[in-house]
């Protein structure tokens, strides 16, 4: 048992573990490995601008936030624009939105966190539940389908015969407990991660809480395959205060937005997000033979959502399905390897949004009525060569389709109308040499792909914009790597060019309202 104290912050964490480490002054660490999706490579040599966040980097930061953890990683900016809302940028992807997470694919294990709507509510995470990050900046249309700003791979935690429990409290209200039990046995493994944080904020009106629930399961059935489940509930609140200018901040920088004499303050309106949402995936890994494995996830989602906000009060009820499937081919001879994986994800997401006067945080009259639905189809084809242990070369590409449907019931009835997108195709050619058992080199040419949002198509002013278009464009890379031969130390440069073209970007109306 540790605790510790200091003025502003203090920790409990109790751990019980049946394995035992010895400390050796003299040891050297292990290489660092990213999996890339069933494509395990040394990150020296990956032909990707990866970075990984492991379970000690993670478990050296905050625990209340996944802020600081990510924005460890260079090319990486996390904010939260008030506690538990979280904004990610991948090398500026932020361009295209003040808030939440837009062109960039997230996955949990084998399972989109992503929606086909393209939205991404990665602030329902529990930080202490996730074992480790894999951040591929730049994008990665080619395997992991719709992105401009790149992928993002969490990986839960690595099950072992472990028992631990966790308290952290601090300034502004804050705490967080955490719980966990992992078991392994001859043939099946679980695993329970259970999380309550609360804080009251900073700011006036910036109160949060999240309550967290997350198992996996996994069963190997066979010496050739296994079951894996993944399943988490999250019942997240925030309040919003909302933005202050400069005049406003310089009086009480802890003041929410105030009124004006047309627009009623945040805190009138008890501006606030509610998000209760449960997701579960189950995956089948079969390896048929020495050369041929097969894997198939499906996945998902439900969410309850409500926003009540300055101008209006929003009520989501989305729903998602979907499913990932992939058949690799390897083969490894004493001077070259190389695999191939061929596959599709698809995924449909249904949103029915309903907006409302907002009465001092009560919805009142019904302002609009609409239900949208969502469909996101890629196929994948890649190619991995590794000669001599020197040379990785990468040939990928994916075809993507998507088309979205709405239909109106107020204020105007409107029948269902369907926009469908031309397919779009997503090459990527990517190479790094091993110049030295410490020193690398690496170059790879990517297109990437993001069409709007179903967020973006329906925005807060109610209205349906059918002028969006996908964002594509093309990305030039160059980049260096080295190690130490202790594996102690990891440096990279990247040099990268990327010809973005039709970008979404946010724009306001008179009244606060985006379009």
């Amino acid at each position: 048992m540790k605790l510790l104290f200091t003025s502003v912050l203090f920790v409990l964490y109790v751990s019980v573990s049946a394995q035992i480490s010895k400390t050796d002054s003299v040891k050297k660490l292990n290489e660092v490995v990213v999996n890339g999706y069933y494509n395990r490579q040394p990150i020296l040599r990956s032909v990707s601008a990866v970075s990984l966040v492991d379970s000690n980097l993670i478990r050296n930061q905050q625990n209340s936030s996944l802020v600081s953890t990510f924005n460890t990683v260079a090319g990486v900016r996390m904010e939260e624009r008030s506690p538990g809302s979280y904004r990610l940028s991948l090398r500026g992807s932020l361009l295209r939105s003040p808030f939440g997470i837009r062109n960039i694919k997230i996955y949990v294990d084998d399972f989109p966190l992503t929606d086909a709507g393209g939205n991404t509510y990665l602030n329902l995470l529990d930080a202490a539940a996730i074992g480790s990050i894999e951040v591929y900046k730049g994008p990665e249309a080619s395997i992991f389908g719709a992105n401009t700003g790149g992928a993002i791979l969490i990986n839960s935690v690595e099950i072992h015969n472990n028992i631990e429990a966790s308290i952290t409290g601090g300034s502004f209200g804050l705490l967080h407990q955490t719980a966990g039990i992992q078991q392994q046995f001859k043939n099946y493994s679980f695993s329970f991660n259970q999380g309550y944080q609360r804080s009251d904020g900073y700011r006036e009106n910036s109160a949060m809480n999240r309550k967290y629930f997350q198992t996996t399961q996994q069963w190997n059935y066979s010496g050739s395959g296994f079951l894996k489940a993944f399943i988490f509930y999250s019942d997240l609140s925030y309040q919003t205060p909302g933005g202050l200018t400069a005049v406003q901040l310089e009086q009480n920088p802890k003041q929410a937005r105030p009124a004006t004499p047309t627009i009623p303050g945040a805190v009138t309106q008890q501006a606030a997000i509610y998000n209760k949402t449960i997701f579960a995936g189950l995956s089948n890994t079969y390896q048929i033979d020495k050369n041929f494995r097969h894997v198939v996830a499906l996945f998902t989602s439900y969410t309850d959502f409500k926003n009540p906000f300055i101008t209006n009060y929003e009520e989501r009820y989305e729903s998602t399905l979907g499913l990932r499937t992939f058949l690799e081919f390897a083969e490894v001879n004493e001077h070259f390897k190389w695999n191939a994986q061929g596959g599709v994800e698809s995924s449909g997401t249904r949103t029915q949004v309903k907006n409302f006067n907002n009465n001092a945080g009560s919805p009142a009259a019904m302002q609009a009525y609409d239900d949208l639905k969502a469909n996101q189809n890629f196929a994948f084809l890649r190619f991995n060569f590794d000669i001599n242990s020197k040379i990785l070369i990468e040939l990928s590409s994916s075809l993507n389709f998507f088309h979205y449907k709405y239909e109106s019931f107020f204020p105007l009835t409107v029948a269902e109308q369907k926009r469908k997108f031309t397919a779009a195709f997503m090459p990527k050619l990517a190479m790094s040499y091993l110049l030295s058992p410490e020193f690398s080199v690496r170059g790879s040419i990517s297109k990437g792909y993001s069409p709007p949002t179903l967020a973006e198509v329906r925005s807060s002013d109610n209205n349906i914009n059918n002028n969006l278009q996908a964002e594509k464009g093309w990305n030039y890379e160059l980049g260096l790597r080295y190690k130490t031969k202790n594996n102690r130390f990891y440096a990279s440069a990247n040099l990268f060019n990327y010809q973005l073209e039709d970008a979404i970007v946010r724009r306001l109306n008179a009244n606060d309202t985006e379009y």
